[in-house]
């Protein structure tokens, strides 16, 4: 499912899914990830930037239980460039029906 959101805004994510944000002007932006509650899984973090990935977060180790990260900057050049981040897995448990194993706070905001 794919969620739009705000700029500077941070968005809860319950579960795995896409944020994304067409810029509102031309300059530099950032995407910071926070996962909080992570059990042993196959989950990964992608960041694109138009469609195309610009940042790959390094796999969760399986006695991990959080992990966040900030990648910046994100060169952004026309209004209607899109910014996604994008959470996934290979795990069987976290892509069950309904499944909120995974919780995440996402922001994607302009400046560093």
């Amino acid at each position: 499912m794919s969620n739009i959101l705000q700029l500077n805004q941070p968005q809860v994510l319950s579960g795995l899914g896409t944020m994304t944000i067409t810029s509102l002007n031309p300059g530099l932006y950032y995407a910071n990830v926070q996962l909080t509650e992570v059990p042993p899984s196959g989950v990964t973090i992608v960041v694109n930037y138009n469609g195309s990935p610009v940042f790959t977060a390094p796999v969760l180790a399986p006695t991990q239980i959080a992990q966040q990260f900030k990648y910046s900057p994100i060169v952004v050049s026309a209004t209607t460039d899109t910014i996604t981040v994008v959470l996934s897995s290979s795990a069987a448990i976290d892509n069950l029906p309904n499944s909120n194993n995974v919780k995440s706070t996402i922001t994607i905001g302009q400046g560093f």
